[in-house]
């Protein structure tokens, strides 16, 4: 393996800034939380109280691991910088297969993060819908059939219902946080704005007809209509507009187009990667390198 990042460092080193994401203060027993721990013969550690035998990756998204830290370290390096999975193999010469487990581990402790960090909104909150999807004629030939065969679309046309519908809440200067969503139906939007968005905040949207009503439910409601080319108007207390969350569809859709297709029951781990180096977006590469580390060292699973 050829090392990039990681070869300015002893593997004693790396295994310190592991162990100190885990553990900030002292080692403690992964199951019973004691601090009294002896280090076995095999080099993991026993808890005295518990006689609990663990290693630094038990209970972790790298539990089931067998590669060393060092190569971690290098693969989080590839990963926080945008590398695929084929670049960043063929830069470090390992398998294509094994960096791709790699980064679907990552993506997934960062999906589970994010969906348990943001949690409500308040303030001025921006939504708004897409969808996500390659069009209908860059689709593969058997596939472009096989839906007309079913009149999923118009012929040499494609259609919304071939795409993943998202739903996004953008809060201004803040945070982002899409929702995967089987419709861009009235009930399906409110039903995650009420969940999402504290009452008497200020919510911005386009006049969809999904987001009729909302000043009825207690939100200062207020509109932008793109239908007459309107975009930006301005109020007494702020200006109205989308912007904001616009700007985010096309941040997600360029940074997936470089995937040249994702698999649909893998396309949430991408777009929750996306949201996440946004919300990130003030952090140095380095402090994202190790905020990586210590969501990979919190308790997780994998299945690779």
């Amino acid at each position: 393996m050829i090392k990039r990042f990681s070869g300015q460092f002893t593997l004693s080193k790396i295994h310190r800034i592991f162990w100190q994401t885990k553990f900030p203060k002292r080692k403690q027993c992964s199951r019973c939380n004691s601090r009294s721990i002896s280090v076995a013969a095999d080099r993991r550690f026993v808890c005295r109280r518990c006689k609990y035998l663990f290693s630094i990756l038990t209970g972790t998204y790298l539990t089931r691991s067998r590669l060393s830290l060092d190569i971690w370290y290098e693969l989080i390096w590839w990963f926080v910088y945008e590398f695929t999975a084929n670049k960043s193999a063929k830069e470090t010469r390992l398998p294509q297969r094994l960096v791709h487990r790699c980064f679907s581990i990552i993506r997934k402790a960062i999906t589970n993060y994010e969906e348990a960090e943001v949690k409500k909104f308040i303030g001025e909150i921006e939504v708004d819908e897409t969808y996500i999807g390659p069009k209908f004629k860059n689709r593969r030939k058997k596939k472009r059939e096989y839906y007309r065969k079913i009149n999923a679309v118009k012929r040499g046309r494609g259609a919304k219902t071939l795409h993943q519908p998202v739903f996004g809440l953008y809060q201004r200067n803040g945070k982002v946080y899409i929702e995967f969503v089987k419709d861009a139906e009235k009930k399906t939007l409110q039903d995650i704005i009420k969940g999402r968005i504290i009452l008497e905040s200020k919510v911005y949207s386009d006049t969809w007809n999904a987001y009729k009503g909302l000043k009825k439910e207690g939100y200062n409601h207020q509109t932008i209509d793109h239908g007459n080319e309107e975009y930006v108007k301005g109020t007494v207390n702020g200006k109205v507009h989308i912007n904001g969350i616009e700007g985010f569809w096309g941040y997600l859709k360029e940074h997936l187009l470089k995937h040249h297709g994702v698999a649909k029951h893998n396309l949430i781990l991408y777009v929750k990667e996306q949201e996440f180096r946004f919300n990130n977006r003030y952090l140095s590469t380095e402090d994202i390198v190790i905020k990586i580390i210590k969501i990979l060292m919190k308790s997780g699973s994998s299945n690779d």
